[in-house]
């Protein structure tokens, strides 16, 4: 079932928010191909859409990913999606992560000779869908501290619902009767409004993370966010060398300035989140990553 290729991707993994687009942009920039459609995340749009479909198909969502589970435990459905999956990447398609010219030049990802990968956060749940295809894939796993995440996630949602409500009344009136619960209806994680349920979310993808990534063979690299702040020269080199990537120091030198080092730990700075921190303090993941002692 695997697929034959002469380089094996990198794959990225980590909870929404949590610093991969900015270390996904940052290897895009010493030489790895993550693809040539990308959304303003970094994200290749053609393994974006693989995952997306993958849960649509089992009423899943990058908010609701616990079907994921159900299905990964059913050996026929599993093996329906992988066989399904293969040939999607086997099949002209591809065109649209390699662009029509590197297609043309090599036909498949098999024979792709780049150091290449993806990021995108639903991999964490279906990684082992993408593991029967590439087994050898290597994995970057990015943690950030669970507060700063569900804050992160509860910014952009209340961003994203005050603009929908500033063209409400507009929009409404335009629309027939028979539209206006469709489209203009809230629409949004409602979840991730709430620090809670932010919260609540990072801890499904760092558990589903753990399982999935215990025991495997696969060469693993774990990049704590708030590290790779405090140090980012040696953290890129690193994650340079995992990925086989021969940047320059020059490279290195030039990459380093993009990294917004304030990032990091940004729920000290805010008092409703430092209560929220200090309600989480016992969790165990928090713990275990180090995110329980500050």
């Amino acid at each position: 079932m695997q697929i034959t290729c002469l380089r094996q991707p990198v794959i990225l993994l980590g909870m929404h928010r949590s610093g991969t687009t900015m270390i996904t942009e940052l290897l895009d920039q010493l030489g790895l191909f993550v693809g040539t459609s990308l959304q303003g995340d970094h994200e290749a749009t053609y393994f974006l859409s693989l995952n997306d479909k993958i849960l649509r198909r089992i009423n899943g969502a990058w908010d609701n990913p616990a079907p994921i589970l159900a299905m990964l435990r059913n050996a026929d459905a599993t093996e329906m999606t992988v066989k399904a999956l293969r040939g999607d990447v086997l099949s002209s398609k591809i065109r649209h992560f390699l662009g029509l010219g590197t297609f043309i030049k090599y036909r498949s990802i098999e024979k792709f000779d780049r150091q290449w990968g993806f990021k995108d956060p639903r991999t964490v749940f279906t990684l082992p869908i993408w593991l029967r295809l590439f087994p050898r894939a290597k994995i970057i796993n990015i943690l950030r501290h669970g507060v700063d995440v569900a804050s992160s996630l509860q910014v952009r949602e209340k961003k994203m619902l005050a603009e929908r409500v500033a063209k409400f009344d507009q929009r409404i009136r335009r629309m027939s009767s028979k539209d206006k619960v469709d489209l203009a209806a809230y629409r949004g994680s409602a979840r991730c409004l709430e620090l809670a349920g932010g919260f609540s979310l990072w801890e499904e993808y760092v558990t589903a993370a753990e399982a999935n990534l215990a025991g495997i063979p696969n060469q693993i690299l774990t990049v704590r966010f708030e590290d790779f702040l405090a140090d980012p020269k040696k953290h890129l080199t690193d994650l340079a060398a995992f990925c086989e990537l021969s940047p320059t120091s020059e490279q290195i030198a030039t990459a380093v300035p993009a990294v917004n080092v304030s990032r990091g730990n940004a729920w000290q700075g805010d008092p409703v989140l430092r209560a929220f921190a200090e309600s989480v303090r016992e969790n165990p993941w928090m713990k275990k990553y180090g995110y329980g002692n500050e």
